[in-house]
């Protein structure tokens, strides 16, 4: 006797089939956007490294001639002799170092940058005895005195484990001990 499919079998077997590849696609859509959220995390947290790394160079590397509440400048020799000005700074929301941008993919929406001297009280507001004109920069008779730049971020970016937006602070320490 020959035992063929019946018309409900077939349809059993096809709703299963149907139900399998649903779960399997959005399996596999979640998973891809997993992963896109870690590699845009990932690479978050490569900009932050390289901007710290930047900062940290620029700040061995030269002699600073700017530091403000807005911001910093500082003078780098080139391999021919010739100086360099490379101004740090925050602008329509980004790290601006020159004409370079730093984390595309957040928004600065508050700074802080605090000129630090060894030896100093930590608890005391560095201000008043580095800007005593105070227009908003170390004056320049105190560059001398400052060891460090303590800036602080306020960033908003997208967040990782949801799209809502996600504020968090960034703090670099910037030393300035460069041989200018």
């Amino acid at each position: 006797m020959k035992r063929g499919v019946t018309l409900l079998e077939l349809l059993v077997a096809m709703t299963l089939a149907g139900i399998v590849a649903v779960l399997v696609g959005g399996w596999i859509e979640h998973s891809a956007t997993l992963s896109a959220k870690s590699q845009a995390r990932d690479d978050r947290a490569q900009e932050l490294s390289l901007l710290r790394s930047a900062a940290f160079q620029d700040g061995t590397r030269g002699h600073a001639i700017l530091v403000s509440h807005d911001g910093w400048s500082i003078e780098l020799r080139r391999p021919d002799g010739g100086l360099d000005t490379v101004v740090w700074r925050i602008s329509d929301g980004f790290v601006e170092r020159g004409e370079h941008r730093w984390l595309p993919s957040d928004t600065v929406v508050g700074s802080t940058l605090v000129p630090l001297r060894a030896g100093a009280d930590p608890a005391l507001d560095p201000w008043p005895e580095l800007d005593r004109n105070l227009d908003g920069e170390v004056d320049d008779d105190r560059l001398r005195l400052v060891d460090a730049l303590r800036w602080t971020l306020v960033v908003r970016h997208r967040g990782f484990l949801s799209d809502s937006p996600v504020s968090d602070s960034v703090r670099i320490t910037i030393p300035l001990h460069g041989p200018g």
